[in-house]
């Protein structure tokens, strides 16, 4: 048994890339975009939220309303959500 199994490193990987999103879209640097911090803290405004609900779509197949990035979900729990929506959707 290996210690990363193929969901945390799709996980991983949507994860850096949301952040590398996140990160771009408010000019930060994507080290700056912690994973259990809400993202709603972290100064993205609407435009933003309905930016980042469009790529996660296009990307992954999940549907996140904006409304969860200005709220209290962490980055972490959007990404177990994107993940889980787009396992179902290729099933």
């Amino acid at each position: 048994m290996t210690a990363t199994s193929p969901d945390s490193t799709g996980q991983a990987a949507t994860a850096a890339w949301l952040a590398d999103l996140i990160a771009e879209l408010l000019g930060l640097a994507a080290e700056d975009i912690p994973g259990d911090r809400p993202v709603g803290e972290i100064g993205i405004d609407s435009l933003t939220a309905a930016q980042l609900s469009v790529e996660v779509e296009e990307r992954t197949g999940a549907t996140i309303p904006l409304e969860r990035f200005l709220g209290t979900e962490t980055l972490d729990e959007l990404v177990r959500e994107a993940e889980e929506q787009g396992t179902e959707a290729g099933a």
